[in-house]
């Protein structure tokens, strides 16, 4: 179709273009045959002259952002299976830590109870806040980058348009791990002090909601890299069941050479060192492992905190490299 935006839902039989385009891959020849129809009929202004294309827009970074994010919002709003999805996962992954057995929780171990509970309970509440925060961007990027080329090229500046994405996420990721949290707590409960703050439930939620931030910026370097959206489930599967064998808590990290130092490069390592400072793992659980990282002080647990920060600026500066390369 050629011709000004208000006509053509005349004659393209719609004005919805999600439905438009939906048929254009469907149909592909019949929508072909239609506008040879239109071409031999003159139903559309004859091609003008190109003319000059002139200097990209230039507009503040801060309403470009706003814009992106405005923007990606009503992608997720629109995607409707994928708006059930995001706010269906925090229950389901809940309702799995849930069907831990034990009745401790977060308490001391019951007399006559066997030890474990609690230490599956966290790597659950660990593995969910890394799957949450992976499946919200993995397939973000590589999903838009010819059209990000083409808005770059329209003067996007990439700063901008990464910053919108990672606010966005960011807050869909917390409220994601905050739902997370209290499906848990249902069942299991809250530890009753933090290592550093009075109220262990807080803080429990603070590593939860950090934890899933963190993945939300490894998806968004994942799919900087990724080279087509069928990488991208594979490298979602890899990037999860890595992080659960390097979290620690389901086996022995601690004074293995390399491993260890392996571990150190993803936040699931982190986050489950300040959930189980939180609950002061090693001393409700007799078999758990002496980490040092899960001791039950402020000073460990503002450790593994500032390690996920840490973590978390190191992916944002490495996707913001990748986005400006993809650019040019």
């Amino acid at each position: 179709f050629v011709g000004a935006p208000a006509d053509g839902g005349a004659a393209l039989g719609s004005s919805d273009w999600a439905e438009i385009f939906s048929r254009v891959a469907a149909e592909p020849d019949a929508v072909y045959a239609e506008h040879m129809v239109r071409t031999a009929t003159g139903d559309h202004p004859p091609p003008s002259e190109p003319g000059p294309l002139g200097r990209p827009a230039h507009t503040s970074r801060r309403k470009q952002l706003g814009t992106v994010a405005r923007r990606q919002v009503r992608l997720i709003g629109a995607d409707r299976g994928y708006l059930v999805f995001l706010c269906a996962l925090p229950f389901v992954l809940g309702g799995l830590a849930l069907l831990v057995p034990g009745s401790s929780g977060f308490e001391p171990l019951a007399p006559g109870e066997k030890p474990g509970e609690l230490a599956f309970v966290l790597i659950l509440l660990i593995l969910g806040a890394c799957f949450m925060g992976l499946s919200l961007t993995m397939r973000d990027l590589v999903g838009e980058r010819m059209i990000y080329h083409r808005e770059q090229a329209a003067g996007l500046a990439p700063s901008a348009y990464l910053a919108a994405k990672i606010i966005v996420f960011g807050i869909a990721a917390v409220v994601q791990a905050v739902l997370l949290v209290l499906v848990v707590a249902l069942g299991k409960g809250l530890p009753a002090t933090g290592s550093l703050l009075p109220l262990g439930g807080v803080e429990l939620v603070v590593g939860i909601a950090l934890t899933t931030f963190t993945c939300v910026l490894f998806g968004l370097a994942l799919s900087s890299v990724a080279r087509s959206n069928e990488q991208v489930m594979p490298m979602l599967v890899v990037a999860v069941m890595v992080q659960l064998v390097l979290s620690g808590g389901l086996i022995p990290i601690t004074g293995r050479p390399v491993l260890e130092q392996l571990s150190w490069l993803f936040p699931a390592r982190w986050g489950y060192a300040a959930v189980a400072s939180t609950a002061d793992l090693r001393a409700k659980d007799p078999t758990a492992e002496a980490d040092p990282l899960w001791q039950h002080t402020g000073s460990w647990w503002l450790l593994d905190i500032a390690m996920l920060v840490v973590l978390g600026l190191a992916l944002a500066v490495f996707t913001l490299t990748r986005v400006r390369v993809r650019g040019r």
